[in-house]
């Protein structure tokens, strides 16, 4: 999910291609928390539903925020393929995930897929942290992961993906661009679909993200009232390090 007012990822009529190259490595992660916190979830950036419909196939409650309705439109349609006990799980919303406001209270909240990163400014993301924060019920638990900031990674890099569906192929093209003195990596994305080798239609989308240090985030925690109550590297829970791929948070609301 992207904020609507900043310069951020402009997620539109490509969104129907994101799952093809989404990972699936964060699924049972967060299933097991929404599972130990009451089968109740609220996810931030929900997107085309790929975690929250993995999570109400689980018996998991989900109410999903998201800001573009391309991404909603695609989550609806997975969703009509799903039986009415899955569909019936699973309430989508447009919203801004830097500030929102729900009659419902959650005891566990989670912003998957890096998501966070879409608040370009400290002021959005303290302001996300506070919506969270007053979305929870008390003593209520969030999660989310982050990219790991590494002075070894160039500031400037590309890479090629595809995928072959049939007769159909789609090759995304990623472009990105990290300033290092604003910690803010710009990206641009292009999705090339081919039909018999002949190319159907292409999509090209910009977006930006910050990029923040494990430190900013637990500064920023404890400043929303966040007890931090685990970091972790990856998905399987192993110990964060400098070495790590990602910063993963669980906290807990402090009241």
């Amino acid at each position: 999910m992207t904020p609507v007012d900043d310069v951020s990822m402009n997620y539109g009529p490509a969104s129907k291609y994101y799952d093809l190259f989404a990972s699936r490595d964060d699924v049972d992660f967060y299933k097991e928390l929404a599972i130990e916190h009451g089968r109740k979830a609220l996810e931030l950036g929900v997107g085309t539903g790929r975690v929250a419909i993995e999570l109400a196939r689980a018996g998991v409650s989900v109410w999903g925020i998201d800001n573009s309705r391309y991404m909603l439109d695609v989550a609806r349609e997975r969703l009509v393929k799903e039986p009415v006990t899955v569909r019936n799980l699973v309430t989508l919303q447009l919203g801004d995930m830097r500030d929102f406001q729900l009659e419902e209270r959650f005891p566990f909240v989670y912003i998957p897929a890096s998501t966070f990163e879409h608040c370009i400014k400290e002021e959005d993301q303290k302001r996300c942290l506070t919506s969270v924060y007053n979305a929870l019920e008390k003593k209520g638990t969030l999660a989310f992961d982050l990219s790991q900031p590494s002075p070894e990674k160039p500031a400037t890099s590309w890479w090629i993906d595809r995928r072959e569906l049939g007769r159909n192929e789609v090759v995304r093209t990623i472009f990105s661009r990290l300033d290092r003195q604003t910690n803010i990596v710009s990206v641009n994305l292009f999705f090339d679909a081919y039909q018999d080798a002949k190319l159907k239609e292409r999509y090209h989308e910009y977006g930006e993200a910050r990029i923040s240090t494990k430190k900013d985030l637990e500064e920023l925690l404890e400043k929303a009232g966040f007890e931090i109550e685990g970091i972790y590297g990856d998905f399987d829970r192993s110990a964060h390090s400098k070495g790590s791929k990602r910063t993963i948070f669980v906290a807990r609301a402090s009241l």
